[in-house]
């Protein structure tokens, strides 16, 4: 038997395999959204030091949401869903230090609590009260630039953060 036919029923029997062991992709859908459609994002509440975070974090939860499209994002009163965030705390780590005592590297760590609730009965559906996160960013002697990078370490982690609120709320973990 030549090697082309060797590989193809390979294949054959691999796929007879996922077919009878009832090998399918899992529901993405969270039961308990069913015939929802509307989610409203305000804006976070920053506990923390940091400004400007709680216009990094919304912006970057409604863009997630409105990236996906399951869950339209609407005006609080349009909405079925009300998704409230927390920035609850801010910390940092130096990663790497020069010889003379200064910071090369850091690690920031935000953590956030969040509930999504029936805009109309304000039953909470989903609730993560201590969410935290943390990313890397470089330091120089510019402290321009040094901002800039913090700016895109928030930004990252908002991201990141978005996602797992995302995935955890429409998965129902």
């Amino acid at each position: 038997m030549n090697a082309a036919k060797v590989y193809a029923w390979c294949a054959v029997l691999a796929c007879a395999c996922l077919v009878g062991c009832g090998y399918r992709l899992a529901r993405f859908d969270n039961p308990a959204l069913d015939g929802i459609t509307t989610i409203a994002i305000p804006y976070f509440d920053n506990k923390s030091y940091e400004p400007g975070l709680d216009a990094i974090f919304t912006h970057a939860f409604v863009n997630k949401f409105i990236e996906t499209k399951r869950l339209q994002v609407v005006g609080v009163d349009e909405a079925e869903l009300v998704l409230r965030g927390t920035i609850k705390k801010v910390d940092d780590d130096s990663l790497a230090m020069t010889t003379d005592k200064r910071a090369l590297e850091w690690r920031v760590w935000v953590t956030i609590g969040v509930a999504v609730e029936e805009r109309k009965t304000g039953r909470v559906l989903w609730k993560r009260s201590a969410l935290r996160h943390g990313e890397e960013f470089r330091t120089s002697d510019d402290i321009q630039l040094d901002e800039a990078d913090k700016r895109r370490a928030f930004q990252k982690l908002a991201a990141d953060l978005a996602e797992r609120v995302h995935d955890g709320l429409l998965q129902g973990f």
